[in-house]
Formats: structure tokens, C-alpha cells, sequence
């Protein structure tokens, strides 16, 4: 006897990227198939996978990229699993897809189990199911989700998250995170394997934490704590006294403390590490600099202190970040030059809109510039 198809709907809307797609269809088709296949064994397949979106047309992705779906969603009568892709422009799905919401609560009611990929997540909390319960999406758009969806428990650090019948990934890739989790629910352990080895995935990836940047905010109005900001953002290497902090912005340290946290959602300390460990990962990323020295560059004392606030920010000891993030430059340097004779590390990405620059305490054989831009901190070896 065939093992039991399992029907899955992959939702496109407008804007997608395609990567939500088509990233968890792959997986989903080629469960029981590719593994079989290499191995010269019959294939069973387990999942019947079809795209559709609202009407049937297709879904202009990022890029501009024309999707055809299979059919609408009034073609579908009943699913096991939707699968929302990332629905970024909410607004402008919901005004030209008005039936989207009550068509997901039907399939929902019915018994189907329902996912999001990324920014899809806002779709799905708009049907209200998510209402008490805990969600993820990228870490980009968390505060503005926040925002939307009050009743909504944002878990951020996740890579995905199960609510039985419901689930959600964070940013793009972790939507195949998230299939590959449920091959395994759905399928079991070994078929799971199977999938991960075929696909060339890692399987076990349970936070998003490391890949998030800390960004700045100075949308709460509030004049005299955005002048704190500023003033840390270009102090946030030396020791601050927060008593005079509050005196050369004229008010009680009790009172710093309380708007601070309620412009920006954190203390002023929690400011001062976020700021710093920020900094500590564009220095590990750079890979030219030890633990200890990235410690002391970017104000703390105690090496052991500092690992203790970069693991709760980042849930990476500051070794394990570089190894993951320090690029390929140690594995082949030169394949990184250019005819300018600069490495690609060394030059400005096009998020690097330098705003202002703070000069970090460094040794003179190894002076950089660390450039504060809208996604956090960056830096060149050549600004000097």
C-alpha cells in the first residue's frame, strides 16, 4: 500500500519573493523522490504541492518576476497544508485579494494546517487565528509587526515556530527550515534526513538570533532621548556615567531611565550593549582582530563579561559568530580583489550611508573607522 499524498497549497500575493515559493515547494516534491532516485529505488512521493493565488493570474514577484500559479484559490476545495509566502505589502493584498482571509479561516475550520514564510505572517495574523498565540518572521520587520498585530506574542529568536496546526518561519531561507520540519512531522525522521542530505541543507537550525542586525531607531518623537542616542551612538566605546549623561540632558537619571525605555524599548544599558556588541560583530566579521582585542576595542574590561553579553544578544559565543560570518577571504583572499587592488571587505555596501563616524580605540598599526549607517555599524580598513 502507497504512502498516504498529503495536498499542499503554496499561496503566492503580490510582491512575493520567489525564494517563499519556491524554496518549500522543491522540498515538498522532491520528498520521497530525489533520495529514491539517486539511489535506483521507486519513487514515492508524499506530497502533492500546487501554487495558487487569488485569482489564478500570475503573481509578479520581486524583481518582476512572473509566477503562473496552478489555479485560484476558489479552485481549491480542500488542502492539508497552506503555505503563505511572504505577503510584505499587506496592505495592497488585502485591498486587491479582499476573499484571501476568509478563504485561509475555511481551510482552517476544515482542518488544513497553515504556515507563513517571512513577511507571510502578516497575512495569516490578519485572519486572527494567531490572536494569544506566539509567532516569528524575519527580524526586519518584527516592530512593525508588533505594531499591527498587538495580540500577536512576536518571537523573533525563532527560526520557526509550532502551534500544532499552525506554524511560521522567520526570513526566506528558514522557510525551508520549516518544510524540512515538516517532512518530519509529516513523514518521519529518516525521510527528513533524506530530504536535508539531497538538498544539501543543514537540519537543527532553532534560532535566527545570529544573523539579526541592531537597528536604529528614531521614529518614537521624543527629542531629548534621541539626543541620548546620538550621544551614546558616539560614546558607546568608552564608559558612560549615567548620572551625568542625565544631567547634561537636564533631567534625573530616574527620568532618562523611564523614557528612554518607552521610546525605545530598551534601558539605556541595554542600548549601550546592543551598540557595542553590533560593533563587536562588524570587528569579527572583519576576522583581522582576536576575542580580546574586539573586547577592549569596543569597551569592556573583563573578556568574560563580554562573551556573556555577546551570547544573550546573539546566542553565539564571539568565536563560533566568526566562524560563521568571516566570510571566505580566509579560504582564498585573492579571489577577492579587484583591479582597485582593495578587497571586497573593504569597500562600502550600498546600505552604507554614512551618517556619522566614531573613531574606535585602537592601536596605530590597526586604525579603522566604525560608520554608523540605518542597519547598524560598518566599517572599511581604508577609511582612515
Amino acid at each position: 500500500m502507497g504512502a498516504t499524498i498529503r495536498r499542499i497549497t503554496i499561496l503566492g500575493c503580490y510582491n512575493a519573493m520567489a525564494t517563499t515559493l519556491f524554496g518549500p515547494m522543491d522540498i515538498f516534491n522532491q520528498a520521497g523522490r530525489l533520495w529514491n532516485r539517486l539511489g535506483k529505488l521507486p519513487q514515492t512521493p508524499f506530497f502533492d504541492v500546487v501554487i495558487a493565488s487569488v485569482d489564478g493570474k500570475p503573481i509578479r514577484c520581486l524583481n518582476d518576476v512572473l509566477v503562473q500559479p496552478h489555479c485560484s484559490i476558489d479552485a481549491v476545495e480542500s488542502t492539508d497544508l497552506i503555505i503563505i509566502a511572504s505577503t510584505t505589502y499587506i496592505d495592497k493584498i488585502l485591498e486587491t485579494g479582499p476573499g484571501l482571509v476568509p478563504w485561509i479561516r475555511h481551510q482552517y475550520a476544515r482542518g488544513a494546517h497553515v504556515a507563513s514564510v517571512c513577511t507571510g505572517v502578516f497575512l495569516l495574523a490578519e485572519t486572527g487565528l494567531l490572536d494569544g498565540r506566539s509567532a516569528t518572521l524575519h527580524w526586519g520587520f518584527a516592530d512593525m509587526f508588533r505594531k499591527r498585530y498587538p495580540r500577536v506574542n512576536v518571537n523573533v529568536d525563532r527560526m520557526f515556530i509550532d502551534q500544532g496546526r499552525l506554524y511560521c518561519a522567520a526570513g526566506a531561507n528558514a522557510g525551508m527550515d520549516l518544510s524540512l520540519y515538516l517532512v518530519e512531522k509529516f513523514c518521519g525522521r529518516q525521510t527528513a534526513i533524506q530530504c536535508a542530505k539531497t538538498m544539501i541543507l543543514d537540519m537543527g537550525r532553532e534560532r535566527q538570533t545570529p544573523y539579526g542586525a541592531f537597528l536604529l531607531t528614531r521614529s518614537h518623537g521624543d527629542p531629548v532621548v534621541t539626543s541620548v542616542q546620538e550621544w551614546m551612538e558616539a560614546h558607546h566605546t568608552e564608559t558612560i556615567d549615567y548620572d551625568r549623561l542625565a544631567k547634561k540632558h537636564r533631567i534625573s537619571r530616574r527620568s532618562l531611565e523611564r523614557r528612554f525605555k518607552q521610546a525605545s524599548g530598551l534601558t539605556p544599558l541595554g542600548y549601550l550593549q546592543q551598540l557595542r556588541v553590533d560593533s563587536a560583530k562588524r570587528l569579527l566579521e572583519d576576522g583581522r582582530y582576536t576575542v580580546a582585542e574586539i573586547t577592549d576595542l569596543v569597551g569592556y574590561a573583563d573578556i568574560s563579561f563580554f562573551r556573556k553579553v555577546f551570547v544573550k544578544l546573539t546566542g553565539l559565543q564571539p568565536r563560533a559568530y566568526q566562524q560563521r560570518f568571516g566570510g571566505y577571504a580566509d579560504a582564498g583572499a585573492a579571489m577577492h580583489r579587484d583591479s582597485s587592488g582593495l578587497d571586497s571587505g573593504d569597500r562600502f555596501g550600498p546600505c552604507c550611508h554614512v551618517i556619522r563616524s566614531t573613531r574606535l580605540r585602537v592601536p596605530p598599526d590597526k586604525d579603522i573607522r566604525l560608520h554608523q549607517t540605518s542597519w547598524g555599524f560598518c566599517f572599511a580598513s581604508h577609511c582612515r
